[in-house]
């Protein structure tokens, strides 16, 4: 449930887009690199990296393929090579039947790890075009019970059935201009007007509705659509901001979807970046006490940082990708930086802050669930702790005792029992475990350069990877910022300093001299 809620906290989400996603995205770059918008080095080290990452996926090919794959992943990519042409090959044998080859492998006596089997099926999901909350809805309908095999097999069909085409009306209270604009409009309706299907879809008229657009769009689940629905609003808000009239374009808090029977929320996709500390620290409204000045003066350097990156959540596609790069950029690199292989050198030290995040925030959530249990003394202890640092010390000493943790029933539970099992693999082997979840962290941030590198140097948001991508990174930019905002707002300390720090403990954790796991970036 975790890897297909809009909700989840990045340290339980999704890193990385799916198998399938990840070959079609390299296949891409062979354009991007004619069109220099991608350097050699950058398309190379992804290209190394989805030799690893995808040697895990047990269900992408026979071995054969595998070591085809590998040598297609070690060849010449650029546009009019013969590798290309056979990794297009590739990956159109091999993509059908994907779900279905892990549903096998699911009900082997041996079976892959459960975890890797889940983010594998959900990735693919995902990058097929489901939405966190049709993919929620369709597991919560009767499906929660079933075995591995069961889910898979069915997420199989779902996968099978395509996109359908959704009528959606979006009703407006606001629309400056009204008639003259919308003259000759054939997806337009005034509200005397509305669509007869809406009668049967619960429709209710707003008091202040004007009239409505009705959109097709072509979705996996209706939820996807309402998504594509309000970026298309937003691209009608776009348009009339250059316009020379007064009023704003104003839609209803509702729209309706043919074929559901209630009113839905007009919501774009949720991305799930947050910088907690702000409001931890009570920092979000304290802007401007001072003598203030057009335009400059300000050491809140960190604050360049949060508008750079503050389309992330809810802006446009090239906006997001845009400004969270360069809010990275802007932190996390400097001046004497080796110039190859350049910016990038910002994932890499953001990755590290993100990594050196990880197990205090799985250790904090599993201690969250203990204190909620009743009548416990391990609750009543952390109930009596002050910090989220002791009480993530104290579960790590549980866990490495052995000592049976009290969690709370409920949804959450499964959840936390993974998040158990991944802290004693990183208690009893932190070096191992911190290098490959900084490796999966540095994937997935690279992939954010590259999408970058293709809106601001390739001029387009038609990059086939770029919406997944998004997806996956926007979660640790958040992270990152928000280790980076921490440190800011509590101790003053230097982004790269703070960076450096990381890059240290990281490489002497497990050390008998070097940090708890705890305490990375202390």
């Amino acid at each position: 449930m975790d890897f297909t809620s809009a909700w989840t906290p990045w340290h339980r989400r999704l890193w990385a887009i799916g198998s399938f996603l990840s070959l079609e995205e390299v296949h891409e770059a062979g354009q991007w690199m004619e069109r220099k918008a991608l350097g050699s080095s950058s398309v190379d080290w992804h290209k190394h990296a989805l030799e690893r990452l995808l040697g895990q996926d047990a269900a992408i090919a026979d071995r054969v393929r595998k070591q085809e794959l590998q040598k297609l992943l070690r060849g010449d990519l650029s546009i009019a090579s013969a590798d290309r042409r056979r990794l297009r090959l590739f990956i159109d044998r091999c993509r059908p039947g994907y779900l279905e080859r892990w549903a096998d492998k699911a009900a082997e006596t041996t079976p892959p790890r459960a975890e890797l089997v889940a983010r594998s099926v959900a990735s693919h999901l995902l990058d097929d075009g489901h939405s966190f909350s049709g993919l929620q809805r369709w597991i919560r309908n009767g499906r929660t019970t079933l075995s591995a095999y069961e889910v898979i097999r069915e997420a199989s069909l779902l996968a099978d059935q395509g996109s359908s085409v959704w009528e959606i009306y979006v009703p407006f209270k606001s629309l400056p201009k009204l008639e003259e604009l919308t003259e000759g409009l054939s997806h337009w309706v005034m509200a005397e007007n509305a669509p007869s299907w809406l009668s049967q879809c619960g429709y209710v008229a707003d008091p202040d509705e004007i009239g409505g657009f009705i959109y097709r769009v072509e979705a996996r689940d209706f939820e996807r659509a309402i998504e594509i629905a309000s970026d298309l609003v937003d691209r009608v808000k776009a348009r009339s901001k250059f316009a020379r009239f007064t009023g704003t374009v104003t839609p209803c808090a509702h729209v309706w979807v043919k074929g559901v029977k209630s009113p839905q929320p007009l919501t774009s996709a949720t991305r799930g970046a947050h910088v907690l500390s702000l409001a931890s620290e009570k920092q979000i409204y304290a802007v401007g006490s001072g003598v203030n000045r057009a335009g400059g003066d300000r050491e809140e350097f960190i604050d360049d940082a949060l508008e750079l990156a503050a389309t992330l959540n809810t802006g446009g596609l090239a906006p997001a990708l845009s400004g969270s790069w360069a809010a990275l950029e802007s932190l996390l690199t400097e001046p004497r930086d080796p110039t190859e292989p350049g910016k990038v050198i910002a994932a890499t030290r953001a990755a590290q802050l993100v990594a050196c995040s990880w197990s205090r925030a799985e250790l904090t959530a599993i201690a969250h669930q203990i204190r909620e249990r009743q009548g416990d003394t391990i609750a009543v202890d952390i109930r009596a702790m002050e910090t989220n640092r002791e009480r993530a010390e104290h579960v790590a000493k549980l866990i490495e005792s052995n000592t049976p943790i009290p969690l709370k029933k409920g949804w959450r539970l499964r959840s936390d029992v993974a998040a158990i099992e991944r802290m004693q693999e990183l208690l009893t082997n932190p070096s191992g475990v911190l290098n490959r979840v900084h490796f999966y962290l540095e994937s997935s941030l690279r992939g954010l350069y590259r999408a970058r590198n293709v809106v601001v140097h390739g001029g387009s948001t038609g990059g086939i990877a770029l919406a997944g991508t998004l997806r996956v990174a926007a979660p640790l930019v958040g992270a990152a910022l928000d280790r980076i905002t921490h440190a800011y707002l509590v101790s003053n300390t230097p982004v790269l300093e703070l960076a450096t720090r990381a890059e240290f403990n990281l490489a002497h954790a497990g050390d008998e001299l070097g940090p708890h796991v705890c305490n990375l970036l202390e």
